[in-house]
């Protein structure tokens, strides 16, 4: 039975502050309370808990590799984050065991019990395609067609979007092989994936040769080989990765927080992944973003980054692209400079006089927003070279609809960064660091007028500390 503090009792010990008589006697109820261990599941679930755990454990990079830790202290957390991570999928299974939903929602319905009580039924529906078809038994499906379990489906190329019947929103990249286990579990024999999984289907499950992975409240991406060599990335939140296989030594799941990753090879253990995620997940990711495609210099980020500000997120090669908004309802008017029709870059490749001008996009204008960012090594970093004083980067940035206007001003962008920038993001801002962006630099509008080509350059000379910093405003088709 549930007791009045046992939600502040869960949440002490995810952030380690029960003492070991404590975490014994709550250890031994989550194990026999059916109650206490859906709790468990849904309070580290929650993105503020997830948030604070993640914060307490960033001096490691995986479970059994702690940083700054003296012995007997790295040999204590280690027993610890072991047991949490045991504890999260001993009450999962346990809800198997006791017929509980396999989700903390009563809306999500139990994977196990649906394959036994019914041969086939609709699992998904078929939102969208792009670039490629889907087939099941050489049959195409059509977009709005529903899915059902216990088909199996192939994506040839391109990028397909699903909606789970528990809520679930997962994109496919081709070639891909998968099949649908129930309405909030699936398959994935080859290909590449990623879920956005909303509460009320925390649980979902993707399972593959190698690998299960279980969803505690997050953007994820799986992506499984040929040969069955599986990877998990995670871009927010959290999840359980356990190797599918049975040896004799059978190893606790692993919990990956956000930015972490893990990958197993034919005939190897399960450990950290090499593979950058913007790489990996690079055509799901576009497509998530309603980004058509980048070039040059440009790369999207998974998640956004924890500050833009001066030094803190730097490259000498690289203009960053993060989403800071989408299906975005303006909620005052927003000064901009919009684009002049008839005035984009001409037939021979030249950018126009007076390609943008002051404009206004207005209130209740609903809007994809972005960030385009680009601060090269500053003196101090390991990668800083005094002879590398003029940076200058370039690419292409199509979006997947019309651009209504871009900020690039100090004063612009600070105007906006409340109302438009990323709640989680730390930007210049309050007019505190002011004039760091440089003017030299040129952005060119294509004439489809969804594409922008950018010439950047910075420079090191002397200690400057200029950066290059843009916002983009694009149309969302009601």
């Amino acid at each position: 039975m549930i007791q009045s503090d046992d939600r502040d009792l869960l949440e002490a010990y995810l952030e380690f502050e029960l003492d070991e008589e404590e975490v014994k006697a709550l250890e031994y109820r989550i194990c026999t309370e059916e109650d206490l261990a859906r709790l468990l599941i849904q309070v580290s679930s929650e993105e503020t808990v997830i948030r604070e755990w993640a914060e307490i454990q960033k001096s490691r990079v995986w479970i059994h590799k702690l940083v700054g830790q003296t012995p007997e202290r790295q040999k204590s957390l280690i027993h610890r984050y072991f047991s949490i991570a045991f504890m999260l999928v001993v009450a999962v299974t346990l809800g198997y065991m006791l017929s509980l939903p396999h989700s903390i929602s009563e809306r999500v319905t139990t994977s196990r019990s649906e394959n036994k009580t019914s041969l086939s039924y609709n699992a998904a529906t078929f939102k969208e395609i792009t670039g490629g078809e889907l087939k099941s038994l050489d049959v195409l499906c059509k977009v709005d067609e529903h899915l059902q379990t216990r088909r199996e489906y192939h994506l040839n190329q391109g990028i397909l979007r699903l909606k789970m019947n528990s809520g679930v929103d997962v994109l496919v990249a081709g070639p891909a092989r998968f099949h649908l286990l129930s309405s909030n579990e699936l398959f994935l024999s080859q290909g590449t994936m990623t879920a956005d999984v909303p509460q009320r289907a925390i649980g979902f499950e993707i399972q593959s040769p190698r690998i299960n992975v279980v969803d505690l409240g997050t953007r994820f991406g799986f992506f499984v080989d040929e040969t069955g060599g599986a990877e998990v990335h995670v871009f927010q939140g959290a999840v359980s990765c356990q190797e599918t296989e049975t040896t004799a030594t059978p190893r606790l799941p692993q919990l990956l927080l956000t930015g972490q990753s893990s990958k197993l090879e034919p005939g190897g253990n399960l450990e950290e992944s090499q593979t950058e995620s913007d790489s990996l997940f690079g055509a799901c990711l576009c497509y998530q973003s309603r980004i058509k495609q980048l070039s040059g210099n440009l790369k999207l980020l998974s998640n956004s980054p924890e500050s833009v500000t001066v030094t803190k997120l730097t490259s000498n090669d690289k203009m960053f692209v993060f989403q800071e908004r989408q299906n975005f309802i303006l909620p005052v008017d927003i000064n901009c400079n919009a684009p002049v029709p008839g005035k984009e870059r001409d037939t021979s490749g030249k950018a126009t006089q007076s390609q943008f001008e002051a404009g206004v996009i207005k209130k209740g204008t609903r809007v994809d927003v972005y960030y385009v960012h680009h601060d090269a090594f500053h003196p101090g970093h390991p990668q800083f070279s005094k002879t590398q004083t003029r940076i200058q980067l370039e690419g292409q940035l199509e979006f997947q609809n019309r651009i209504l206007g871009i900020l690039q001003t100090d004063q612009l962008l600070q105007q906006t960064d409340q109302i438009l920038g990323h709640p989680e993001v730390e930007y210049l801002g309050n007019g505190k660091q002011r004039n760091h962006r440089t003017a030299e630099d040129e952005i060119s509008l294509l004439p489809d007028m969804r594409t922008l080509s950018l010439n950047w350059i910075l420079s090191r000379n002397q200690g400057h500390q200029n950066m290059n910093a843009m916002r983009v405003l694009v149309a969302v088709d009601e």
